[in-house]
């Protein structure tokens, strides 16, 4: 606690607002870094599927995107908390991602060209490589935002937000670029008084490269190279000033040893390995129900973007229900968001339901995964905070999350989901269901009420 008193503490950090200009940037930020994954994420099941890769293959590949966050936690934690500037590391790091997006469809390509055993290894090896540069910035922005908000658990969401509409816009690029005939042949029929307009559009794109599903790879490297240039205006992210010249990982595992903590850690660990059926199934059952209706799957992505949609609501919730009824509720809520969302998948093939499901990921994102970076944040000191967030991705998307990929890749071969005809989803998904059922009745029981408090000492020290 701050030696001016807590009266004056809360008073002074409740009057800190961040600028205008860095509202903008962190907003831009989080804009171009959820649209890179916008852009590839959700279509990257049915591209490498396309490629001739097997359901085990395809959870390989997924599982090994985990090596960025094997060495988050000790190599990027204490660059960022110790030696080197976040928005400078950020620069350099999407510089160099951009270019390996560029090389993955290339390599992709020729495993598909040969059908030979040893491409194999070589593409997982650069989306291995990328997942190395790409998946520790995650975190590293989220420590940069709280960073520079002087209270994150009421002004993060609005910040967080771009992030979504990055998202969805890249996903509707992808959509309608590998999709343009359809849309303009849509737009045709219902919009005849525009013929003209959109016959000289066809002769525009007509001159350009035609649609190819690698040019997703392509979009995301653009905003890449485009966040490369951000990071330049970025306000300037230093270590924190700090006298202690230990190692910033290890000191960060002593704020990890209360009760709250290590059942939340150990629950959110839980749910990350039931996370990665959403990711590797969802796209593939989007896909056979557009394909049944006669509707390319280039518009996967454009329908996964409905998860992403309402994550707006979830956002602008999230401050007013932490306050109202604290971390407990808020963070169960999106546990039962997950479970919901499974039993849908599982028990029917309605669109309207699947539909439902997805629109579900904004409460189960929202209330879980950006609630518990606000609890971490509030945990640690300020010369900790990127290896804080860096440590608990490690524990979640570095172990976790690869251990449910592969779970997902050997239960999706049994339940046939490579084949529309035989696809057993009621299987596939009542696994997870049933595990996320189990986690939040124990979360109820154990877990004792506390809400999030930003550290107001900080904020004065900061000042």
């Amino acid at each position: 606690m701050s030696e001016l008193g807590p009266s004056f503490s809360a008073e002074f950090t409740a009057a800190l607002k961040p600028s205008w200009t860095v509202r903008m940037k962190l907003s831009l930020l989080w804009f171009l870094e959820w649209g890179i994954t916008g852009a590839i994420l959700t279509y990257l099941p049915i591209y490498f599927i396309e490629k001739g890769l097997d359901q085990d293959q395809l959870g390989q590949l997924f599982a090994v995107t985990a090596v960025g966050l094997w060495i988050a936690p000790l190599v990027v934690g204490q660059i960022c908390d110790r030696w080197f500037s976040s928005e400078k590391y950020l620069g350099l790091v999407h510089l160099l991602g951009g270019m390996v997006l560029i090389v993955i469809p290339a390599i992709a390509e020729h495993f598909e060209a040969t059908h030979q055993t040893k491409g194999f290894p070589l593409l997982l090896f650069s989306v291995g490589f990328y997942a190395a540069v790409y998946f520790p910035t995650i975190p590293l922005v989220s420590s940069l935002s709280f960073r520079h908000l002087p209270k994150p658990e009421e002004q993060f969401g609005s910040v967080r937000i771009w992030g979504t509409v990055g998202w969805v816009l890249s996903g509707f690029v992808v959509s309608i670029w590998l999709g343009q005939t359809e849309f303009l042949s849509s737009l045709k029929s219902q919009f005849p008084e525009w013929e003209s307009l959109l016959v000289e559009i066809e002769n525009r794109l007509a001159d350009l490269p035609q649609p190819n599903s690698s040019h997703c790879f392509y979009i995301a490297a653009t905003l890449s190279f485009l966040l490369t240039g951000l990071c330049f205006f970025l306000p300037e992210t230093p270590p924190a000033p700090t006298k202690r010249f230990n190692i910033a990982p290890w000191e960060t595992l002593k704020t990890f040893t209360d009760k709250n903590t290590l059942l939340l850690i150990a629950v959110s660990f839980c749910l990350a390995i039931v996370v990665p059926f959403y990711i590797f199934a969802v796209p593939k059952l989007v896909s056979t129900m557009l394909s049944d209706r006669g509707i390319s799957d280039t518009w996967v992505p454009a329908v996964m973007t409905i998860g992403q949609i309402s994550e707006f609501p979830a956002l602008l919730l999230l401050s007013m229900l932490l306050r109202k009824y604290g971390l407990k509720i808020t963070f169960a809520l999106g546990m039962a968001a997950w479970f919901l969302r499974y039993l849908l998948f599982a028990v029917t093939r309605e669109p309207s339901m699947v539909y439902l499901g997805i629109a579900l990921n904004g409460i189960c994102h929202v209330f879980l995964i950006v609630v518990i970076q606000l609890y971490v944040d509030s945990r640690c000191r300020q010369d900790l905070k990127a290896s804080a967030q860096n440590l608990f991705a490690f524990l979640t998307l570095g172990i976790a999350s690869p251990l449910g990929f592969r779970i997902a890749g050997k239960l999706g071969d049994f339940c046939h989901l490579g084949d529309a005809e035989e696809a057993n989803y009621f299987l596939f998904f009542t696994v997870p269901a049933f595990i996320v059922l189990v986690l939040l009745l124990l979360f109820l029981r154990w877990f004792q009420t506390e809400k999030i408090r930003t550290n107001p000492s900080l904020v004065v020290e900061r000042a």
